[in-house]
């Protein structure tokens, strides 16, 4: 008999009072998921989401409690053995691992998926391995499928042990390795061409159907649990239902009948018009999950469109945070920012409070008037969905007051990142939000600031949506990620913060803070504050 047909077995019975089986419905707002390749997927639903069809070199769980999560071992035996002054990385990888058709994951996978994100038809995801892997110039990955080529010096492998030489020293790199772009990808199976669509299964869950209104995963029944200290695996089903309305299904989850009571949000909060009504009711309240996201929503301000530093720096006074928080839910939407990192992602530094969260508009003239000047009329991309669209017209209004026309540019969140990741397609402003891929500033500032990475990524999967190119900030950079104690890090990711602050790049708004809902047949729901949203990888349906 295949080692893995005896399905979930292998696990304890559930607990908190949860069953094996049953089918739990994921609503997301979004019309779809852009990608599902791992090395393309870079949208918090769709990461989270992918967990249950591949697995990772190492993986953060949600601790049970919801505060915070711990990284685990996952298809490595451990989280990563460093030497060279954390300029090398080894990672063995597990038995008992397997695709849906019973086949081993191996070394020579991972080594095939990481060189893969190097190929322009992977543009779009995340950069890491092009940041931080060594010798990689002139290299653009493999030919679909063709796994005969040496591929990068920089990674090699012996058995079943897959060694990494970066360029410089990474101590958070077993962190990184958590990331699908660096997941393993068969070759044979990426030579059909429609990996991006289907992309194949070694995690609890294959997908079974993909259409524009829902996504639907069935078991791997090759699937191992004595091999995964992650997944516990709850539900036969996960149905992804694309295109909720947030309202409407709000409304549904409060009467919990039907389909709702084994439904939960995915990618939304609850509605601002429904947080009071579902907080103040004992019963409702019961059936929500909340607490920090790890997400920094801010206005990204285009430095090669709006390069006057006296009005990027106006832009930052003016504008109104009250009012953008009461648009997306108030209090219970987060706290006001006033740096990009959050505190839990730097607890070891200060954190200057917010002055006025409702803006100080005598500062912001002052600085237009002393020599700064700002544009008549101004761009503002953001997702077309109800939370930024609210927000968004904070932006508007906020800018009106120094005499600045901003015209909203509402883009399909499932395209919006595809559309503003292409420099040359990005507008003046970009209202966006980041969660971390894992929790250190190395996880937030590098992808939004570098600017060697705008070349790297000048006609797509462009993440520095504030376009800055200033190589003080580059050398900064590479001096904290340098760093190998967690006390220097912290400190020199702060400098790094205050720099792009005082370049007027960016303008923080808010560490978020989630809402979600769920019904009450659902059970195992905490926040995950890497993704920013219910984790889908405990939940299951609770016993009758």
């Amino acid at each position: 008999m295949a080692a893995g047909c005896s399905g979930p077995a292998g696990h304890a019975e559930p607990a908190g009072g949860l069953r094996r089986g049953g089918t739990v419905y994921l609503l997301a707002e979004s019309n779809g998921f852009a990608h599902l390749d791992p090395q393309r997927t870079f949208t918090t639903a769709a990461l989270n989401v992918s967990r249950l069809i591949y697995r990772t070199l190492t993986a953060f769980r949600t601790n049970p409690d919801g505060a915070g999560v711990t990284l685990h071992p996952d298809l490595a035996t451990d989280l990563g053995r460093a030497s060279d002054g954390n300029r090398t990385w080894r990672f063995t990888l597990r038995t008992g691992a397997r695709w849906a058709d019973g086949e081993p994951v191996t070394c020579a996978q991972v080594k095939y998926g990481v060189q893969r994100s190097f190929a322009p038809a992977a543009a779009g995801g995340p950069s890491y391995p092009r940041q931080l892997l060594a010798d990689t110039a002139g290299y653009h990955g493999p030919a679909p499928g063709d796994a005969s080529a040496p591929g990068l010096s920089s990674v090699r492998c012996a058995g079943r042990t897959v060694t990494f030489h970066l360029r410089q020293p990474c101590g958070d790199f077993g962190d990184v390795v958590a990331m699908p772009v660096f997941a393993p990808v068969r070759p044979d199976l990426d030579a059909r061409g429609d990996y991006d669509a289907r992309p194949a299964s070694d995690g609890p869950y294959r997908i079974a159907r993909r259409t524009d209104s829902e996504l639907v995963l069935t078991r791997n029944r090759y699937w191992r649990a004595a091999s995964d200290p992650i997944r516990p695996a709850y539900p036969d089903r996960f149905v992804v239902r694309f295109g909720a309305d947030p309202g409407w299904s709000t409304d549904a989850l409060v009467t919990d009948r039907g389909s709702a009571r084994g439904s939960i949000q995915l990618d939304y909060n609850v509605p601002a018009n429904f947080v009071q009504q579902v907080i103040n009711d004992p019963q409702q309240s019961a059936r929500t999950v909340s607490g920090p996201t790890g997400a920094i929503r801010y206005l990204a301000i285009n430095t090669r469109r709006v390069t006057d530093l006296r009005c990027r720096q106006a832009i930052g006074h003016v504008l109104d945070k009250q009012a953008y928080r009461m648009a997306v839910g108030g209090f219970v939407a987060g706290d006001y920012a006033a740096t990009m990192l959050p505190r839990d992602i730097a607890p070891t530094v200060r954190h200057p409070a917010v002055a006025d969260p409702a803006g100080d508009l005598s500062a912001a003239v002052s600085l237009i008037g002393r020599t700064g000047r700002c544009p008549d009329q101004l761009t503002l991309d953001y997702q077309d969905v109800s939370s930024f669209r609210w927000a968004a017209q904070t932006i508007v209004d906020s800018l009106q007051r120094i005499g600045v026309q901003v015209h909203p540019n509402p883009i399909p969140k499932s395209r919006f990142y595809d559309v503003v990741g292409d420099p040359r397609a990005e507008h003046d402003l970009v209202l966006a939000a980041w969660v971390p891929d894992w929790p250190n500033g190395s996880s937030y500032l590098p992808t939004l600031f570098d600017g060697r990475l705008l070349a790297q990524n000048a006609t797509g999967g462009n993440y520095n949506l504030s376009q800055l190119d200033d190589p003080a900030v580059d050398d900064m950079i590479d001096t904290a990620e340098a760093a190998t104690s967690r006390g220097q890090q912290d400190a020199d990711w702060a400098a790094v913060d205050a720099a792009v602050r005082a370049r007027g790049a960016v303008v923080p708004i808010l560490y978020e803070r989630g809402l979600a809902m769920y019904g009450g047949d659902v059970g195992g729901a905490v926040m995950q504050p890497v993704y920013g949203e219910p984790d889908v990888l405990g939940l299951g349906l609770r016993r009758a």
